[in-house]
Parts: C-alpha cells; sequence; structure tokens
C-alpha cells in the first residue's frame, strides 16, 4: 500500500524523484560507454562477460526509472543505487578488468552522486561499504596490485570528502532557497495586508474581486459615523475602533482570506458560493458586532454576482446597497434589488 503524502514530503518526495533519474542515467550512459569501449578496444571482438556486465548497468538504470519509489522508504533509492553501482563496479573489476584509473573514479563518480542528493554524513556512511567494494576484486585473485591498499585509500577517502564538501554546499544552497522563499512569501503578504488592522488591503479587494464567480456574493460594510469619532475622540480612538474591526472580522468570517479592508472605514467580504444566502451572514456579523461594542453601528451592502455581470458592476451594486441602507437609518442590511430593507437589529 502507498504511503500516504504527509506534509512537508512533496519537496523531499521530489528531490528524491530526480536524484533517481540522474542515477538511472548515469548508469545507462555508464553502460553505452562501456559497450563502446569495449567494442572500440577489441577490434570488434568484444569480451562477452564485459558487454554483460555493461548491459547490466544499462538494464540496472532503465529499472531504477521505472520503480515507484514513493512507494518505499526515502532512503531506498540511495541503498539500492550504490549497492548495484559497486556491486557492477566490484564483479566488473574480478571478470572484466579494464584500465585501472578507471576503476577508481567511477568509486568518486557514485560519492559525487550521493554527495549531491544526500544529507552531510552520508557519503562518510557510505565510506566502508565502499571500501569493502573497492577491494572485493582483489581479495584471492593472482596478479593482484601491490598498491590496492594505498589506492583503496585515496579513491575512498577522496570520494567520501568530495561527496562531503558537495553536501555541504548543496545544504547551504537549500538553506538559502528557503530563506528566499520564506523571504518573499513574507514580502507578497505584506504587499496584500492592511498595517493598521491585518486584513487584506485595496490591493487584495481587488485580487478578491477579479476571482469571483457567479454564486459569490459581496458584503460591503461600514462603521456609522466614523467621521464623528475621529473629530470628538481624535483619530487615535478611530484607529483602536478599526483595529478592533479587524480582529472582530477575522474571528467572524468564515474564510479570513477574504475580508479586506476596502478603504477608510468600509470592510469588504466575499462570501463563496453563498447565493441569496450571504444576507443572513451579513445580519449576523450586524449582530456580534452590536455585541462586541455597542457603541458603534455598522451598515451593510450585499450584491450577488450574476452570470454576465463583471466584478466592478457587482461592487457597484453592493455600494449602492450600502448607501441605501444609510439613507434608511443605518445599522442594517440592505440587499441590491431589495424594496425593503432588511428587518432592524433594534429599535
Amino acid at each position: 500500500m502507498a504511503r500516504a503524502r504527509t506534509p512537508g514530503r512533496g519537496h523531499l518526495a521530489d528531490r528524491l524523484q530526480t536524484a533517481t533519474a540522474q542515477a538511472s542515467v548515469l548508469f545507462v550512459v555508464a553502460g553505452v560507454l562501456g559497450v563502446i569501449t569495449e567494442v572500440l578496444i577489441d577490434a570488434g571482438d568484444p569480451r562477452p562477460v564485459s558487454l554483460a556486465l555493461n548491459l547490466g548497468a544499462i538494464v540496472a538504470g532503465v529499472a531504477i526509472a521505472l520503480v515507484s519509489w514513493e512507494r518505499l522508504p526515502d532512503r531506498a533509492p540511495l541503498v539500492i543505487s550504490v549497492s548495484v553501482a559497486f556491486v557492477l563496479l566490484a564483479a566488473g573489476q574480478r571478470l572484466a578488468p579494464g584500465v585501472a584509473p578507471a576503476y577508481g573514479v567511477w568509486f568518486v563518480v557514485v560519492f559525487a552522486w550521493v554527495g549531491f542528493w544526500y544529507p552531510r554524513r552520508t557519503a562518510a556512511m557510505v565510506a566502508p561499504f565502499g571500501a569493502v567494494a573497492y577491494v572485493a576484486p582483489f581479495v584471492g585473485a593472482e596478479n593482484t596490485p601491490p598498491d590496492v591498499i594505498g589506492s583503496v585509500v585515496i579513491v575512498i577517502a577522496a570520494g567520501a570528502i568530495l561527496g562531503e564538501i558537495l553536501a555541504s554546499k548543496m545544504d547551504a544552497i537549500s538553506r538559502t532557497q528557503r530563506e528566499l522563499i520564506e523571504t518573499r512569501g513574507l514580502l507578497e503578504r505584506a504587499s496584500l495586508t492592511d498595517d493598521l488592522t491585518g486584513l487584506g488591503n485595496r490591493r487584495k479587494a481587488n485580487a478578491l474581486l477579479d476571482s469571483i464567480h457567479p454564486g459569490d456574493s459581496l458584503i460591503l460594510l461600514d462603521l456609522d459615523h466614523f467621521k464623528r469619532i475621529n473629530d470628538t475622540l481624535w483619530h487615535d480612538e478611530g484607529d483602536r475602533v478599526l483595529m478592533s474591526m479587524g480582529r472582530f472580522l477575522q474571528a467572524a468570517v468564515r474564510d479570513a482570506d477574504t475580508v479586506t479592508r476596502f478603504g477608510g472605514e468600509e470592510f469588504l467580504i466575499v462570501v463563496r458560493g453563498a447565493g441569496h444566502s450571504a444576507t443572513a451572514t451579513a445580519q449576523r456579523l450586524l449582530e456580534d458586532w452590536r455585541a462586541h461594542r455597542p457603541d458603534i453601528t455598522l451598515s451593510a451592502g450585499v450584491a450577488l454576482h450574476r452570470a454576465g455581470r463583471g466584478p466592478s458592476d457587482t461592487l457597484r451594486a453592493a455600494d449602492a446597497a450600502l448607501y441605501e441602507a444609510k439613507d434608511r437609518g443605518r445599522d442594517q442590511v440592505v440587499i441590491e434589488d431589495d424594496a425593503a430593507p432588511a428587518p432592524l437589529l433594534h429599535p
């Protein structure tokens, strides 16, 4: 059974998929180069064992590309890819020895792949297995090169160091990328957020209007007699009222991302898929606000976004309904095209 994709695994899964794709390419390329080299060196009479091993590398590369790695543990690509690479290298050196320096180079390539795709210390953990694989072909073999022990120290140590350097560099790059993404997200949120209320600003409101669909409704709210508050209690008190309104709407509206300060003391709410039931939402908001701040009232205009009508037309309809609510005495909800106002919330 496939494992559930938990939060935070998306980036890791994509990275492992890319790592296995690169491993697949490396196996295929190594196999193809081996076949070409074998044919050219032996002048058309290649060694069957060498050909078989190189074809095995190609098959391994294709198989790695076809495996559903998301069904396996995260370490599976590392263990399988490195194991197959070490086995093929050791078998090739034992059964069909080639150019000696190339043997060590391929080990370094394996460590470079590990360091590029896996965290620090992974290459160091792989090093003992690489050392065993490196010397395995020479155990019990005739004409064992006298410098095998020296070369394994140089090759495996160099490979592990290279892998660790690459892992450190990739870790630093990943960390920088994460910080850039977080910073960009903060800047984007800041550009769409009203500093005083914490709600979306006019830019956010415009984006919301562009996203509405038929069946969505707009609620335009306005604090009644707000100018009187600024004139008599000064702007500091007005700011406190606006901040209180921001906190209230964030808590009272189902989706806080659809609430914005439209300008001054006006607030715009997009109610997704609510249809005419948005009126009940507006009435509930007025009732809850009265319980929260009985000294300051709200008026509201509601408009349904219909097919064939632009967002700006629906906004104008909500604005007209809001001004109708003001003209009818404030502290009430008016629906566009409604001849009678919604009931007063208090005498």
